[in-house]
């Protein structure tokens, strides 16, 4: 009897040692799959972060959706890890998805599924787990005013600079950023407006962008001033938290907007650039002799006077010890009798065409706070005033000067306009004539472009407004890459 009690004793130990082994099988396998599925899981999520990272940085709707596509693919590949499938990002409705909410972010969210195959979990009959990751990213939502010189100064490189501009246009989203287009020369053009919802014409503001240079002179004032009145028409509760203006040129500001003509409309006189001595001058842009032309509309650029200005030094040049004089309007014929047109400047400039309310319509010719190289504008750009009735004598020194010192006062008001998301100001100089030394002092362009910029590299930064840049194209080939580092400098701001 004890043989078959120990027998029997000996069968239960079998039975229970089955059991014991079959459960520790059965939970390491388990660990081994829950460690499989860990490991899925992690590079599930590294690739659905990446995903919605690189499309909330893009720009445009499809682009953005491409770009979440290609980072998740090439951080999780067909077949990685053992699984047996990926998600078909291009079809899978729920992958991408991109909004934008009250406060005008764009929040993408990407999210997957892939199946992974079991090894000793089939033994409770799992043979197939589900990994799933989501994730979700913002940006801050963009307003662009574009801002493009078209001089005829330009010349053969403009189809560079067009190509180069519109390759800008189309890095931005159409369903949720805005983008308007200026253009300037002898007026200012609002080509395309800004809209006051989300979104814009890509295909029709890429195309507006001038095939042909249209040409004529450089009232960069003026088109800095309409780029700015664009970004006011959006309300102030609908404004993208990035407002930015792109200002391209390649010279210096020449145009100076007024009610020259009494009529109560904004014209331009404009002054060619100068000296021609000394400096570098292949597309013969300087002169030692230069002229006033005008009246130009600051809208359509066009004559808007019978009487045209076009004065030379005898009329213009009005430096010390040499005041205007009576000229006749047509020197070359002797039957018209001396006149003197525009003796003297307006009190501020004018500005007659704008879409948006309260923004200011005059400004000064000069500022005693704004400083040119660390000394005051007004002391260091010497406008000279007619002694008998201390106005400002039409010359080309004072039309040149007051040029200069409007650009800059107006990008300081820009800069200074209160709100929730202050304006930010990107400049682009192209060509020889930025590192000219020209006008009275005589002082680079670009140094100009860089106050306009409010560039901490300007003697002139001023910390308590946003800084912006500009950069430097020596050609026409250097504007795609100064368009491409505005892009990135956006891309960091909206984060």
């Amino acid at each position: 009897m004890i043989r078959r009690h120990a027998g029997g004793e000996g069968g239960y130990v079998l039975i229970y040692m089955a059991l014991i082994l079959t459960t520790l099988l059965l939970f390491s396998g388990l660990a081994l799959d829950a460690g499989r599925s860990y490991v899925v899981k992690a590079q599930l999520s590294k690739a659905v972060d990446g995903a919605a990272l690189a499309a909330a940085r893009m720009s445009g709707a499809s682009a953005s959706q491409a770009e979440a596509v290609r980072v998740f693919r090439a951080n999780f590949p067909v077949g990685t890890l053992g699984t047996l499938a990926t998600p078909d990002p291009t079809a899978a409705g729920d992958f991408y998805t991109a909004t934008v909410d009250a406060s005008g972010k764009k929040i993408v969210n990407v999210k997957a599924a892939v199946p992974l195959p079991t090894t000793f979990m089939r033994l409770a009959n799992f043979n197939i787990v589900t990994i799933r990751s989501e994730a979700e990213a913002t940006r801050r939502l963009v307003d662009v005013s574009l801002v493009l010189d078209v001089s005829s100064s330009i010349g053969a490189k403009w189809a560079t600079v067009r190509d180069a501009a519109r390759s800008f246009i189309d890095w931005f989203d159409e369903r949720n950023d805005r983008v308007s287009l200026i253009t300037f020369s002898n007026g200012a053009r609002v080509l395309d407006q800004m809209s006051s919802t989300h979104g814009f014409d890509k295909a029709r503001l890429m195309a507006d962008v001038p095939n042909t240079l249209p040409g004529g002179s450089t009232l960069m004032v003026e088109g800095l001033y309409r780029g700015w009145d664009e970004l006011r028409t959006v309300p102030s509760t609908e404004q993208a938290g990035v407002r930015v203006i792109v200002l391209f040129t390649d010279g210096a500001s020449n145009g100076v907007p007024g009610n020259w003509t009494g009529s109560g409309v904004s014209t331009s006189i404009r002054s060619y650039d100068f000296p021609k001595a000394g400096n570098y001058d292949p597309d013969s842009q300087l002169h030692d002799d230069p002229h006033i032309t005008g009246p130009y509309d600051t809208q359509s650029g066009t004559d808007a006077s019978s009487t045209m200005i076009d004065q030379p030094s005898v009329w213009n040049l009005g430096a010390p010890g040499k005041p205007v004089t009576c000229v006749t309007t047509n020197p070359g014929n002797s039957s018209i009798p001396c006149v003197t047109q525009y003796p003297v400047m307006p009190a501020a400039s004018l500005h007659s065409y704008h879409r948006s309310s309260g923004i200011p319509t005059s400004f000064p010719l000069s500022s005693s706070t704004l400083t040119v190289n660390g000394a005051p504008q007004n002391v260091r750009r010497m406008i000279y005033k007619n002694p008998a009735n201390n106005k400002y004598q039409a010359t080309v020194w004072n039309i040149n000067n007051a040029a200069r010192n409007l650009l800059e006062i107006i990008a300081n008001e820009i800069r200074n306009e209160p709100g929730d998301h202050r304006i930010r100001i990107y400049t682009i100089g192209m060509g020889y004539l930025l590192r000219d030394r020209l006008g009275t002092m005589p002082e680079m362009p670009e140094e100009i472009l860089k106050r306009v910029a409010n560039d901490k590299s300007s003697p002139d930064f001023n910390s308590a407004q946003l800084a912006g840049r500009y950069f430097y194209a020596p050609t026409a080939g250097d504007v795609e890459p100064a368009f491409q580092s505005i892009r990135s400098e956006i891309l960091r701001l909206s984060k």
